[in-house]
């Protein structure tokens, strides 16, 4: 196989920079002292990894490339995060901020069940932003969630998917609200097809259960944590159960919120996600509850779409407390190839969900229907 090739911003000074990058090399891959490495040859060769390039980005940083042999990512994400971070994310001042990955390493993952292209065949929507809304809150009325996604979709809306915090507490409580909703969305859709996503947060022994129930039921795929559930797990439930499926960012906060370590935004909420088969991922955009930049968003949105070898692309879904008078900023920043997902604000709307979707579609397919020119 090809090598794996990893860059990383590392605070060190320049004149201990050499020895600060043989440390991390070793630490990622065998984590033995020196003298054990040189008993063995075909551990240097083989398995440490090698230092590709280091160099100075500004007094006290350094950018530092490391290549691992190909065979030792395997086909799992779980040996992936052990050995591009790993120990290293205990090391303060150590952050993943790119990745190279060649086409027989990406050989093993399928990656996206639709992506991009494959969403818009089954929306039948190809040529403007997707419309999504969460449906909660959790606590409400089953009849007053199931009247949400009746007048979302009488509105116009495209995808609904629970809310990250609606939760069920057992398989039967589950069941009951899924096949009511999926009943109504499927009820109020006529001839279009409005996605709907369920919540797949719980027990991990149930979690095959729930996405059986969820796809026997008519819904079309899930929402997944991958920070919460298991980035790997997340990987096999995707192959496993084909559907549309899509990446929540709660907790990976503890891998990106720390400018001098973790892994950056563009790698965990776009490389990662594809590669565990999420077809997008819901990202904090600026603008909402978080403190993050428009730049951000927009590196987030260019990595869901970059090239991965057979990978398909990905959504990309600012999120995080958006509202209607931000759609146009969020167009400007995303194009057409993104959902736009309202969810406390539409659903508190005074003119009521129905009249707001309404509104938000109206706005987006002025933008992109207009003629050229104009």
């Amino acid at each position: 196989m090809e090598r794996i090739e990893a860059t990383y911003r590392v605070l060190s000074a320049t004149d201990g920079s050499v020895a600060m990058a043989r440390s991390i090399a070793v630490e990622l891959t065998v984590e033995v002292p020196e003298s054990l490495i040189s008993r063995h040859p075909g551990i240097e060769s083989e398995i440490v990894a090698k230092v590709e390039d280091l160099h100075e980005i500004s007094p006290g940083l350094q950018q530092l490339t490391l290549s691992f042999a190909g065979e030792l990512a395997g086909s799992d994400l779980t040996r992936w995060l052990n050995l591009l971070l790993g120990n290293c994310s205990m090391m303060p001042g150590v952050r993943l901020i790119g990745l190279r990955l060649p086409d027989d390493v990406l050989r093993g993952f399928p990656g996206p069940n639709h992506g991009i292209s494959g969403v818009r065949e089954l929306t039948g929507v190809h040529d403007r932003p997707l419309v999504a809304t969460a449906l909660k809150p959790r606590g409400a009325p089953l009849a007053d969630l199931v009247k949400v996604c009746r007048d979302f979709i009488a509105g116009g809306g495209d995808l609904i998917k629970d809310d990250h915090n609606l939760l069920d507490d057992d398989l039967a409580s589950f069941r009951d609200r899924i096949e009511r909703c999926t009943a109504a969305v499927r009820e109020t859709e006529g001839d279009r097809h409005v996605l709907y996503l369920v919540n797949l947060m719980a027990p991990a022994e149930e979690l095959d259960a729930r996405l059986e129930v969820a796809l026997e039921a008519g819904a079309d795929g899930a929402l997944m944590a991958p920070w919460v559930i298991g980035l790997d797990r997340v990987r096999e439930l995707t192959s496993r159960w084909p559907g549309v499926h899509i990446g929540h960012p709660s907790m990976s906060g503890v891998l990106t919120a720390h400018r001098d370590g973790g892994i950056s935004l563009p790698i965990v909420h776009g490389t990662l996600a594809r590669l565990a088969g999420l077809d997008g991922s819901v990202f904090v955009n600026a603008g909402g509850r978080f403190s993050t930049t428009r730049e951000q968003g927009r590196q987030i949105a260019e990595q869901l779409r970059a090239p991965l070898g057979h990978i398909a692309p990905g959504w990309a879904i600012p999120a995080g407390g958006m509202s209607l008078d931000r759609i146009p900023e969020m167009i400007e920043d995303f194009g057409s190839d993104t959902m736009l997902l309202i969810g406390g604000a539409l659903l508190a709307d005074e003119k009521g969900v129905e009249e707001a979707t309404v509104s938000i579609l109206e706005l987006v397919r002025d933008r992109f229907t207009r003629p050229k020119g104009s």
